[in-house]
């Protein structure tokens, strides 16, 4: 009779005065009722196909929600006298909420369960919308961004341990998975977004219909029974259950195990993100002027080109462990940002869409090649916080540098401000091509 109840690393382990739940009672891979306080209704053991596409739902959701104004900003900035450094940093605050939760809570999911991340998470995404829907003020609006970004970092690690939890064998689709669910998101949210702010309340309509699509899922995963985060425990284990120091924040350290994978996937995750934050904020501008266009649509398109080719090639083109193919996706990346900010100076909108295609099929295979490596690499007793230590520093890519981008615009001008990043994170792509390639060092 096995008692498959989290474990704390390095803590003391609680008893349960020698109780044990039967097999007969509780099918071994689910969480004891008893040490997760789970509600009355929580029976629902569904099949594992069933689990794995409750988490990719939530966690795309949720990404789409965090990406639905970038269409919208423009009428913004008309109703609310926004200047463009305020909707730079609108963009910036997401990601300012979510790496201090996600650095403090990362590792909560490790012991108690998944589900219990997850499901507040789309919850809270969901209140998020309807304060972004119903702002007459920049600080209603940042308090709505900020609210979704709480809730992706709750969700952020969590999600995507859970993925390896539930295909324990399949790592490669686990990260797939994750890695197509997280570009998705972002790549169908202004598309979403442009579309549904076709009508008489184009602020309204978008996040009121994504918050019910929330909250409707909020059901399965509140009937849902959770299963065990991590490895399930040998039968002989004593049971554990866990405690208040369990919790506490801890600092983000570097895995003991595949390090050098770990930081090599966050390297090239920490670039990607800041390309992706640039490229969202600024497309839509490209669009209208390349194209001669105020469509909401057409930029929506546009944003969603290079993180839409991104995530359709981490979806059908698995990933390879030869480190030159590796390399090269991350020059790619860097040659269709040069195509890109080629596009204004000619005035050639081909161009547009050659780079960032280009940047985004060569982005989707360097990043799950790295992220796939990094993953299964991972203890996954530690999966969820070791996740969320690489979040931390991939998603820190989008604030930063797009925050100073924004205070450049306002200097230098739009087009000088971005030629001299996408000459940055070409260099940056460049030195991260030379660190892959080269031939890592034998473990003694």
């Amino acid at each position: 009779m096995a008692d498959l109840s989290p474990a704390g690393s390095g803590l003391r382990t609680a008893q349960l005065d020698g109780r044990r739940l039967s097999e007969a009672l509780l099918p071994p891979e689910l969480a004891p009722r008893a040490q997760l306080r789970l509600a009355a209704i929580s029976r629902w053991n569904a099949l594992r196909g069933v689990r794995v596409g409750l988490v990719a739902a939530a966690l795309l959701l949720m990404l789409i929600g965090a990406n639905l104004a970038t269409p919208i900003y423009s009428l913004l900035q008309q109703r609310l006298h926004l200047t463009a450094l305020d909707t730079t940093v609108l963009f910036a605050i997401y990601v300012l909420a979510l790496v201090p939760v996600l650095a403090v809570v990362g590792h909560w999911s490790d012991h108690l369960g998944r589900r219990a991340l997850i499901l507040p998470a789309v919850a809270l995404s969901a209140v998020g919308d309807v304060v972004f829907a119903t702002s007459d003020s920049f600080w209603q609006l940042a308090a709505g961004r900020a609210v979704q970004g709480i809730a992706v970092g709750l969700s952020t690690g969590a999600a995507g341990a859970a993925l390896g939890d539930l295909l324990p064998d399949h790592p490669t689709l686990a990260a797939k998975i994750t890695l197509a669910c997280s570009a998705g998101g972002v790549a169908l949210g202004p598309v979403v977004g442009a579309l549904l702010a076709g009508g008489s309340e184009p602020l309204l309509t978008p996040f009121l219909l994504h918050a019910i699509a929330l909250l409707a899922l909020c059901v399965p995963l509140a009937l849902l029974h959770p299963r065990m985060p991590g490895r399930s425990r040998p039968p002989a284990s004593p049971p554990r259950i866990t405690t208040p120091a369990h919790l506490r924040p801890q600092r983000l350290r570097l895995p003991r195990t595949g390090r050098r994978e770990f930081l090599l996937a966050a390297t090239a995750g920490f670039i990607s993100y800041a390309v992706f934050g640039v490229y969202l904020s600024l497309a839509p501008a490209f669009a209208a002027k390349l194209l001669h266009t105020d469509s909401k649509l057409v930029g929506a398109i546009v944003a969603a080109l290079l993180l839409g080719s991104s995530a359709a090639t981490q979806l059908l083109v698995p990933p390879t462990s030869d480190r030159v193919v590796t390399a090269l996706g991350m020059t790619g990346l860097a040659t269709g940002l040069g195509l890109v900010v080629a596009a204004q100076y000619t005035g050639t909108p081909a161009l547009l869409f050659i780079g960032s295609v280009l940047g985004g099929v060569s982005q989707g295979v360097a990043f799950r090649s790295l992220f796939t490596s990094a993953v299964t690499a991972m203890n996954p007793e530690r999966r969820g916080s070791e996740l969320s230590a690489l979040w931390v520093i991939v998603y820190l890519g989008s604030s930063a540098p797009i925050i100073a981008l924004g205070a450049l615009v306002q200097t230098y001008g739009l087009l000088p401000s971005v030629s001299g990043f996408a000459a940055l994170a070409a260099l940056a792509c460049t030195a991260l091509a030379i660190a892959v390639a080269r031939k890592p060092k034998p473990t003694a």
